[in-house]
């Protein structure tokens, strides 16, 4: 398995797409092994702590995914054209570049943010949307 799609599957996983059908947030128990948390000091972070540690490699394993598909043009990266409040379950998001996504799969969260960046990059047979601000990608179509 290549880099990429091994850290495709991954985020996928942590996204808890690929394996559940009811989103989960894995801790760092699943993502590190306990020893492996007892060698670097994990263990002594509070779940404050845990919870930016979880959130930040999701991100990380995001941005790495842009930049190893960059050239391949299978990543999308962009702006959104304006003002975004969120996902409400039929959101429309016009980029920057001229294209226009709706969103493909119900999920409810309000996050205001003026242009901020959006990651599109194929997974399985869709594509999912990452925004800045938001940890969960989610399923979009593009309309234009």
């Amino acid at each position: 398995m290549n880099p990429t799609t091994l850290f495709v599957v991954i985020v996928l996983f942590l996204q808890g797409t690929a394996f559940a059908e009811k989103p989960q947030k894995p801790n760092l128990d699943q993502l590190i092994s306990k020893s492996d948390q007892k060698k670097m000091g994990l263990h002594k972070l509070s779940s404050h702590e845990r919870e930016l540690l979880r959130a930040y490699i999701v991100n990380l394993l995001l941005k790495f995914i842009q930049q190893e598909n960059s050239s391949t043009g299978s990543v999308i990266e962009s702006k959104i054209d304006g003002s975004f409040e969120g996902w409400d379950g039929e959101t429309i998001v016009k980029l920057w570049n001229g294209q226009i996504w709706q969103q493909d799969e119900y999920y409810y969260t309000y996050h205001y943010s003026y242009t901020p960046k959006v990651l599109i990059y194929k997974s399985g047979g869709s594509y999912k949307m990452k925004v800045d601000g938001i940890d969960k990608a989610i399923r979009v179509k593009r309309l234009k």
